[in-house]
């Protein structure tokens, strides 16, 4: 009994697991009790069984379909419906008069029981036709009209029917325990399967131990190692996210070091405190659900990482729609680092590293820009060009650190009297430009100019330097309606002026003109 018991608890082990297939095959098997209801109306007008048919065949139906409905998959319907099909064969036996041929519908029937891939169904069919072999034939040799053997030897043919019985019920009970194995591998890998396809990649239902006894299941387990291997070594973070709740249901290694606890596995994403804006992760799928192929690639997006430091990061998604539930697999790139190089990139290509300024290609842009507002809109601009007075002998007698200080001292200066729209530059040396964009006219570019070598005559105080410094510029002024043809010819214009201030005397302001040049002495 305790074998037994043991046997029975192994068995019983396989139930759950099987629940889906089983509850399928209980639907079939009333479609079999139908089809066998119907052959026992057929064959009824051979003997006039009408009554036997229906009396047996009726409420035996309507108690599989009653557990079908109520307990689908139990071992109690399982069971049931093994002991009915061996019901249907005795009405069969009954109906044809107890002949020999009738009595090899129980092999056929049992056969078809395989299908539940249970031996405890094809053991409880076999002792139900053994009951009825034995209580209805004993039953017929007393004269009652139940048809079971049709011949009266009762015992000898009990037994012969026992013996070649016992051969086949075992043999279909062996196959019954490897089908079940068999189901039990297929319903794994579709319950694998549908765990793959839901992006879940990291849970191993099946121990080590059992996957060589299981070799579909352990190849299916191999193709997801790989997945995982794939999404492992990724250089970049990825992630799955299940569109419908949201969840994030895998992650790389990538991902874990670059966001730790604050996006895991499980987490609902748009809830986690990653995002810069609450909103993001929304109007990314908004954008993605727009998107003609599914797709968005590089855009850029605030984030934070691990430690809640922001980062700069360019995002790529893409959705997978040709399976239920939808995916969309996201990948992050942090750019900050990127970014900042670029930027540094091109501070050297456009400003001047010592000042801060623009430099001479800052200035050239600019001078295209306003040349083409000047062309196509009338908009108008002044240029001063400037050149520092008595800036050598300050670096001569201080150094080059003083000289260099006084040059950052000149920028700042040039940069708080500007108008929000001009652009003060550095040539390079001592020389600097201020392009004046929406300058009315020479007066007032004159002015601007004025104001610049006020601004850099103040008094200056070096570190290292005891007292005071002081110096001067020069300016040369010019205006678009001066009709320069060309960015070099306003360059020479105002040259042509700033020469003309320094030849008289520094210190001043002069302007060119149609044929003449204006000069203003800054302190006049």
């Amino acid at each position: 009994m305790i074998i037994l018991s043991r046997i029975l608890a192994t068995e019983a082990g396989f139930d759950a697991l099987l629940l889906p297939y089983r509850e399928r095959a209980d639907r079939i098997m009333v479609g079999m009790n139908v089809f066998l209801l119907i052959v026992c109306l057929l064959i009824a007008p051979y003997r006039n069984t009408y009554a036997a048919a229906l009396l047996i065949g009726l409420p035996t139906l309507a108690l599989a379909f009653g557990l079908m409905r109520s307990q689908p998959g139990a071992l109690i319907t399982r069971l049931y419906m093994g002991c009915a099909f061996m019901a249907y064969t005795g009405l069969i036996i009954h109906q044809t008069g107890g002949d020999i041929e009738a009595h090899f519908s129980a092999f056929g029937l049992i056969g078809i029981l395989l299908y539940y891939r249970d031996w405890r169904t094809i053991a409880a069919a076999t002792v139900f036709i053994y009951l009825h072999h034995l209580v209805l034939g004993y039953v017929q040799t007393l004269g009652v009209p139940v048809y079971v053997f049709d011949e009266p030897r009762f015992w000898t043919l009990f037994g012969l029917h026992v013996a070649y019985f016992l051969p086949f019920v075992g043999m279909m009970g062996y196959l019954a325990i490897w089908l079940r194995r068999e189901g039990y591998e297929s319903c794994q890998v579709i319950d694998l399967a549908e765990q793959i396809m839901q992006g879940n990649l990291m849970e191993n239902p099946i121990p080590e131990g059992k996957l060589r006894e299981m070799p579909l299941i352990a190849a299916v387990l191999s193709m997801k190692n790989r997945l995982l291997d794939l999404l492992r070594v990724m250089p970049v973070p990825a992630a799955v996210i299940r569109i419908d709740n949201q969840m994030i249901v895998s992650v790389n290694e990538a991902w874990q070091r670059m966001f730790g606890s604050r996006a895991r596995y499980g987490l609902r994403f748009s809830d986690c405190e990653i995002w810069s804006e609450p909103h993001v992760w929304h109007d990314l799928m908004v954008r993605l659900q727009h998107a003609s192929d599914k797709l968005l690639d590089k855009v850029e997006v605030a984030l934070s990482d691990k430690d809640g430091l922001p980062i700069l990061c360019e995002l790529s998604l893409i959705l997978h729609e040709d399976a239920q539930p939808v995916m969309a697999i996201l990948t992050v790139e942090d750019i900050t680092q990127r970014r900042r190089t670029e930027q540094i990139m091109q501070n050297l290509a456009y400003r001047d590293m010592l000042t801060e300024l623009p430099n001479r290609v800052s200035l050239h842009d600019g001078l295209e820009c306003a040349f083409k507002a000047w062309h196509e809109k009338a908009q108008p601009f002044g240029l001063i060009m400037l050149d520092l007075d008595g800036f050598k002998p300050v670096n001569d007698t201080y150094g080059h650190d003083a000289g260099d200080e006084v040059l950052q001292i000149v920028g700042k200066r040039l940069m708080q009297i500007n108008r929000g729209n001009d652009m003060a530059a550095r040539l390079g040396g001592d020389e600097f430009v201020v392009l004046l964009n929406g300058c009315v006219d020479v007066a007032a570019a004159t002015a601007a100019a004025q104001r610049a070598i006020d601004a850099i005559s103040q008094p200056l105080y070096l570190r290292g330097v005891a007292g005071e410094v002081k110096i001067g510029a020069s300016a040369g002024v010019t205006h678009s309606s001066l009709d320069a043809p060309s960015i070099e010819g306003v360059f020479k214009q105002a040259d042509e002026a700033l020469y003309i201030s320094k030849s008289n005397g520094k210190n001043r302001v002069s302007v060119f003109g149609a044929g003449q040049n204006v000069d203003m002495d800054a302190h006049s």
